[in-house]
Order: C-alpha cells, then sequence, then structure tokens
C-alpha cells in the first residue's frame, strides 16, 4: 500500500462513472499545487460511490479550491496517466494556501545499482513499484540529500525492497503528458539482508519483476 496525505486542487469533475480495482467511483481531475503546470502533480482522484458524508463533502468541493486529502495512491503502467488517488478521508476547511504533500511508499524496490549526482546536493537511483496483484511494475526516481548517500550506497542492491517515506515531485518538458517522477525521500528503510544461501540467492529482502526494462526517462 502507498499512502499520501497531501493538500490537491480540484481542476474539474470527471462526468462518467468510474469502475476501477472492483468498485464503482465518482472520479475527478485534481493537482498538488505547484509554481506552474509543469510542475504540478497529477491525479485522478477515485471517491467511492456509496451514499455518506465522504461522498457528499468529495461532490460539494467546488474547482479551484484545495482540500486535505489522505488515500491511497495507485500507479499506473502507463506513465503518461495521472496516478490515482482513492479517497480515505478529505477535509475542505482548510487555509486556501495551505500545502502538504507526504507520501510513504510501502511496496517499492530499488530499480538500479547506479547512484546519480544531481544539482543542489541531491543524489538519485531508480526504484520500481508493482500494481497491486500484478506482474506489472512502474518506475520513478528516489532523490536524496548527498548526506543519506551513503545510507543509500550501503542499502543499495538491484531488487531490494524499500520503504520510503517522503513527498512527489513530477516535471513535465513543455507540459507534456509523460513526467519525470520523482520521490524525494526524507527518510527510507530496508529490510536486514540474511546470508545468501548456497544457490547465492538472496534470502530475504528481494522483490519480484527487478529485472524488467526500465523505461523511466532520465531528464
Amino acid at each position: 500500500m502507498n499512502f499520501i496525505a497531501a493538500t490537491i486542487e480540484l481542476k474539474d469533475f470527471i462526468g462518467d462513472p468510474i469502475k476501477a480495482y472492483g468498485l464503482d467511483y465518482c472520479g475527478a481531475n485534481a493537482v498538488v499545487p505547484a509554481n506552474g503546470p509543469t510542475s504540478e502533480v497529477r491525479f485522478r482522484i477515485l471517491c467511492y460511490d456509496r451514499q455518506g458524508p465522504k461522498l457528499q463533502n468529495f461532490l460539494d468541493w467546488k474547482p479551484g479550491t484545495r482540500a486535505l486529502i489522505t488515500g491511497n495512491i495507485v500507479f499506473s503502467d502507463d506513465t503518461s496517466k495521472p496516478l490515482d488517488l482513492i479517497v480515505t478521508t478529505i477535509e475542505q476547511n482548510i487555509p486556501k494556501d495551505m500545502y502538504c504533500n507526504q507520501v510513504v511508499l510501502g511496496n517499492a524496490f530499488f530499480g538500479s545499482d547506479e547512484v546519480k549526482e544531481r544539482k543542489n546536493g541531491i543524489v538519485a537511483t531508480k526504484i520500481g513499484t508493482t500494481l497491486d496483484n500484478q506482474d506489472v511494475t512502474t518506475w520513478l526516481f528516489l532523490e536524496l540529500h548527498e548526506q543519506r548517500k551513503n545510507k543509500l550506497t550501503d542499502r543499495l542492491r538491484k531488487g531490494r525492497a524499500i520503504c520510503v517515506q517522503g513527498y512527489l515531485r513530477e516535471y513535465r518538458k513543455d507540459d507534456g503528458d509523460s513526467p519525470y517522477r520523482a520521490l524525494v525521500c526524507n527518510d527510507f528503510s530496508t529490510r536486514k539482508e540474511l546470508a545468501k544461501t548456497n544457490g547465492g540467492r538472496p534470502s530475504s529482502g528481494q522483490a519480484a519483476g527487478y529485472a524488467e526494462q526500465d523505461p523511466t526517462p532520465d531528464y
């Protein structure tokens, strides 16, 4: 599961009902606000279509205003599509300029053994996350301050499971659909690796799907 708590700005509602993940939802297009459209984090917001206070609060949401939403992020295998955010709670009674963007990525794994140096004291590596009960993997970057480079280098093993706490960042060239997507890490944890078996394979901490081809653009 991948948890998010964020202030989300509503763009518009999706008119047709949405059937996804085995349930019926009402939907909306929305973003985590940024300095411009090229750096907004885009979401398709999904609220369970069952009468009650949560759905009514969702339907009362006004375009151009922010709401504090907690919920579950679902990644797609198509990086041109917005992330799905399934609403757990929604609160509109917040300051109009309030900002929050906090994510816990619980089912990720390292997708590379390489650490790349970025500008402004940032290092990065690729991570993957698998879709629920599927073999499909989607990819993004893990960005950290260089002070955590030693920890990252020590833990980095392609395919090793990782849990990350941080915030989402997206950047689109010329407002295109396929973004550079990163999770900017405040901290991360890994399961302790056990000794290798006689066959030479790690006996714990290895994630399925790590050998798939990674199509993530590296801007």
